[in-house]
């Protein structure tokens, strides 16, 4: 369309020419000078529009330009290629190192885990000075029982057989939990007992960690508990005969009952943590925290 404007602008203004040439000759008045201007202003319009490639302005060209640069993906060289291919491989190649080597620790860790738990199981029957054993500062939770009609006694002795905990104390048969606090060492038990028992021992937090609130159980039982700090009032129920007793982190007595008991409280927990309870009982019972 540009193209045609100039075209026509460049005609009009030989036509202006022809027809002012004219009426010099013929001295009449022919419309050459407003054709020719005309005609100049259609030339020049149809000039600037004229694109410089032929088929579109500069600034459409660039534009174009530009766009098809940034679409268009530039295409590899082999070199390229093999060479973007060689660091993929390197990369997944220590990827899988990396996975290894950290499943590796991984089953280390756990075969020793389970290698500990293996050392703390011991079993016997009847009055036994058991092995010796070495445990870390911290809690132990105490999984014992018995199968007897008399004494069954588990006294914790360190590495100069002092007595540190008489650990259990019941008559006859026994199946219970039991959690107290050491220091690192050497430690055995010395066992009293009138038929088989077994005592398997942990140093782990369990799975099992109750949220903040009321938890039930059944004679001797360990509790590990989720508590906010704060001024807590704690109740407690028991339907045994016997020694109701529950002490927390081995240190802090909340109760100390004998046979049935019901009540409550006031308990300030100095900071937000897990806590454990070591629970002494006969019969059911339960413990609330709120």
């Amino acid at each position: 369309m540009s193209l045609l404007l100039a075209f026509l602008g460049f005609l009009g203004f030989i036509v202006g020419l022809v027809l002012i040439v004219i009426g010099l000759i013929k001295k009449k008045k022919m419309k050459g000078g407003l054709v020719l201007g005309i005609s100049v202003v259609i030339f020049i319009v149809g000039f600037i529009l004229t694109p410089i490639d032929g088929t579109e302005s500069g600034k459409q060209a660039a534009t174009h330009e530009k766009v098809e640069t940034v679409t268009k993906p530039k295409e590899e060289t082999p070199e390229e290629k093999a060479a973007r291919e060689a660091k993929e491989a390197e990369e997944k190649a220590l990827a899988e190192q990396k996975a290894k080597e950290e499943a590796e620790v991984r089953a280390k860790a756990e075969a020793e885990r389970i290698a500990k738990l293996e050392a703390l199981k011991i079993n016997g029957s009847g009055d036994t000075a058991t092995k010796k054993f070495k445990l870390e500062k911290g809690f132990v939770i105490v999984d014992a029982t018995h199968q007897g009609s008399s004494n069954f006694a588990v006294k914790l002795l360190d590495a100069n057989a002092n007595m540190i905990k008489l650990v259990v104390n019941e008559i006859g048969n026994y199946t219970g939990k039991k959690i107290y606090a050491v220091p690192t060492g050497e430690y055995q038990y010395e066992v009293t007992a009138s038929g088989p028992w077994t005592i398997n021992m942990s140093q782990e937090i369990p799975a099992e960690v109750a949220p903040e609130g009321k938890v039930t159980g059944t004679g001797d039982s360990v509790v590990f508990m989720n508590i906010s700090k704060g001024a807590k009032t704690v109740a407690f129920t028991h339907d045994g005969s016997r020694n109701f007793v529950v002490k927390a982190n081995d240190s802090v007595l909340l109760a100390n009952e004998i046979g049935t008991y019901s009540g409550s409280k006031v308990q300030k927990v100095e900071d937000t943590s897990i806590y454990y309870f070591d629970i002494t009982a006969d019969g059911n019972w339960s413990m609330t925290f709120e």
